[in-house]
């Protein structure tokens, strides 16, 4: 009997030996799984929030670029009073607000007609909508109600102070006869224009008026 209990523990005990040592082992390895769990699950987070945060300061820095992305104005149409309270309108093919000035808006072909019948056109040209001052460049065409027409490269139109000037040569044909200068400036309400530089005229004698 002794010795059969004797027998049963020198087998049973090196199994318990056995067993404690692969649950240890066992043990071991779950903690060894947990941690590379936790450190995946900690690396995952942190490569997703860094796209967050990366996405939400590209987003932040590109969004306002988008808001005041400028866009085409098809046959635009501006309207104002000059300083002696007559009204104008400027109109145009396309108009295209700047980003980094919402005050300048680009003109295709703007035209420019106040009360008194003069107008204004040209290839291209830049409206300051804050000074409302017109800025035109190519094939530019002035024309008034006495029969006028001045043609230049550049101008700049102070349109509420009903002014003009150009730094380029300007050439005018009328009823009494032609005019030609190197730059010139229109004055008191239009009534004067002062040329400068190179000025060439050629009247018409009155009785030739309106003649072939």
């Amino acid at each position: 009997m002794t010795h059969t209990a004797h027998h049963s523990m020198d087998i049973w005990g090196p199994r318990r030996a056995t067993s404690l040592k692969e649950a240890r082992a066992r043990t071991a390895l779950v903690h060894i799984i947990r941690l590379l769990f936790t450190i995946g699950a900690m690396l995952s987070a942190g490569v997703l929030i860094g796209y967050l945060i990366n996405h939400s300061l590209n987003g932040s820095t590109s969004a306002p670029a988008t808001g005041t992305l400028a866009a085409t104005m098809l046959n635009p149409r501006f309207e104002g009073r000059d300083a002696s309270d007559k009204p104008y309108t400027l109109t145009a093919d396309t108009a295209r607000r700047r980003r980094e000035n919402i005050s300048l808006v680009d003109l295709v072909s703007p035209h420019l007609e106040d009360a008194a019948s003069t107008a204004v056109q040209a290839r291209e040209g830049v409206w300051n909508d804050k000074t409302k001052v017109l800025d035109l460049v190519g094939d530019v065409v002035m024309t008034d109600a006495a029969g006028y027409t001045f043609t230049a490269d550049k101008t700049r139109m102070f349109v509420e102070e009903n002014r003009v000037e150009g730094e380029t040569p300007l050439t005018g044909v009328g009823p009494i006869g032609e005019v030609k200068a190197d730059s010139y400036e229109v004055l008191d309400d239009g009534d004067r224009l002062v040329l400068k530089g190179n000025v060439w005229t050629r009247f018409v004698r009155k009785k030739n008026r309106g003649g072939g």
